[in-house]
């Protein structure tokens, strides 16, 4: 049985992580836009998931590969457990 692959929700967490990620390897988001022909308010559609359909699926894998999958997906558990941390201490 083959592992089920890390899926990741569109959405501010998950921004804040893909342009984290591009920064912490001397990139930028925009950057990467400019070079790959996507206006920059597609992309970030896209890592909002306000971009649902195939092309924007399409469009957030690409975005994530070239962040480095496994980058952004360490930056986003990490920024999940801080808020999740958060809401904790909010909620006590």
């Amino acid at each position: 049985m083959t592992p089920k692959a890390f899926e990741f929700q569109p959405g501010a967490i998950l921004h804040d992580a893909i342009v984290g990620t591009f920064r912490a390897h001397g990139k930028s988001f925009e950057q990467w836009c400019k070079h790959n022909g996507i206006t920059p308010s597609n992309a970030r559609n896209a890592t909002f998931g306000q971009s649902r359909g195939p092309r924007g699926r399409d469009l957030l894998d690409r975005i994530i590969e070239a962040a480095g999958r496994d980058f952004v997906a360490r930056a986003y558990g990490a920024r999940i457990a801080q808020y999740a941390a958060d809401l904790k201490k909010g909620a006590a």
